[in-house]
């Protein structure tokens, strides 16, 4: 009857109609597989990357064998491409743990710890006189109290230098006094090598140096050829 033949052959049009749709569906996924695998080699290529390897299953990639300088700007790359569902990395040298989804970016490493701080050296002030002499001619050695010439006029490095002294002075005990003798480079102006110790002075009071503590008394000058005359020296005196 022509009904049962019909339902005989309901069956075996399911079975080609489903075998059908698996190759269609099985032809669908490599041409995917294969579009996506070729725009990954693209990606990697444009950003400079090589070194590993790419494949797909449907829309997952995987990744393998990339220097460790170079695995997750592989994996940032990939995860550009459109149609990327997810990326995973193996080996040693995966940043992040597990797959990374297109819908954010890997986390950041943790930061290295900070390394603790060395401890700050305590300086210690001098008490005697041979205590302060050693210092201040430490800090003159370092930056001298030097004039432009022909002026009064402290350079810029004179007045940082002039200020480390004042800083010394402050608390200098009550029994030390220090002399300010100014020099000229060349010559015997002793009006100008005075006037220098006297600016050098007035500095130091304004700075906290007690006013009888620093004097500048006129003394004969230095001469020397290389400009290294114009400057003042101090030197420390038990009253």
């Amino acid at each position: 009857m022509p009904g049962t033949r019909w339902s005989r052959l309901l069956p075996t049009a399911l079975l080609v109609t489903l075998a059908l749709t698996a190759i269609t569906v099985w032809s669908a996924s490599d041409d995917i597989e294969a579009e996506l695998a070729a725009r990954a080699k693209a990606a990697l290529a444009d950003v400079g990357v090589s070194g590993g390897q790419v494949s797909f299953s449907g829309r997952d990639a995987s990744l393998a064998g990339f220097p460790p300088d170079k695995a997750a700007q592989a994996i940032d790359a990939i995860q550009r491409i459109d149609g990327v569902r997810t990326v995973e990395i193996s080996g040693d040298t995966a940043p992040p743990a597990g797959p990374v989804t297109t819908s954010g970016e890997p986390p950041a490493p943790p930061a290295p710890p900070s390394p603790s701080p060395s401890p700050t050296p305590t300086s210690v002030k001098p008490t005697d006189k041979a205590g302060f002499q050693a210092e201040i001619d430490r800090l003159l050695a370092a930056t001298p109290i030097t004039f432009e010439p022909d002026t009064t006029d402290l350079t810029p490095d004179g007045e940082r230098g002039a200020l480390e002294i004042a800083k010394l002075l402050t608390d200098a005990p009550r029994d030390l006094k220090f002399r300010i003798t100014g020099s000229v480079a060349t010559g015997s102006d002793r009006k100008l090598a005075l006037n220098r110790a006297l600016t050098v002075e007035r500095l130091l009071e304004r700075n906290g140096v007690k006013r009888d503590q620093a004097y500048s008394p006129q003394r004969k000058n230095s001469d020397g050829a290389s400009g290294e005359g114009r400057r003042v020296d101090i030197t420390a005196e038990q009253r």
